[in-house]
């Protein structure tokens, strides 16, 4: 997984840290921040494409939902209910849902296109997307910069460490996914 990450970053550099949070989001830049930490790419400059890929995304997304909302909406039958969710919550919190919409799961493709169906006002959306775009540009690179000194310094093979790494971040985030379902049910 070293020697992919390292090819992929060494070919396409910045510009697959920006086209990857667009497409991917939080895995581009956790796996960059990685790539920073092993001084394939300077970190301050990971975060900031890192939010820059996370903010364009969201401002296309959040287009798409001003313009065509009302039409693609109706198609998530499957998340309906997060969706009605996410528009109550616009109305009673909005400054809050724009800045941290990109930090719930299973929200990162759909909260923009939500808030632009919601009419949210466009200038304001961008100002707030650009603050939520840096905390979450700086903290998931972070994340990734932080872990891949503890990961490499395991002293067992580099393909073991790679897969206890993902056994780890999965229990995690299962942990962390049933915890939100159990507060949103409350």
């Amino acid at each position: 997984m070293v020697d992919e990450l390292t090819r992929w970053i060494t070919e396409y550099g910045y510009w697959a840290v920006f086209l990857g949070t667009m497409i991917e989001g939080e895995t581009a830049a956790f796996f960059s921040g990685i790539a920073a930490h092993n001084q394939l790419l300077s970190y301050p400059w990971t975060m900031l494409i890192a939010a820059l890929g996370g903010i364009v995304s969201d401002n296309v997304l959040f287009l798409v939902g001003r313009f065509s909302g009302a039409r693609i909406l109706p198609k998530f039958q499957r998340h309906k209910n997060k969706i009605v969710r996410v528009q109550q919550l616009i109305r009673q919190r909005e400054n809050i849902i724009i800045i941290g919409i990109r930090f719930a799961y299973g929200m990162r493709t759909i909260g923009p296109i939500i808030i632009g169906a919601s009419k949210v006002n466009p200038f304001k959306f961008f100002v707030l997307n650009i603050i939520g775009g840096a905390i979450w540009g700086c903290s998931i690179v972070s994340v990734g910069y932080f872990v891949s000194s503890m990961i490499l310094a395991l002293p067992i093979h580099s393909y073991l460490s790679w897969f206890l790494f993902a056994i780890i971040f999965i229990l995690l985030l299962l942990f962390w996914r049933k915890k939100r379902r159990h507060t949103v049910k409350k």
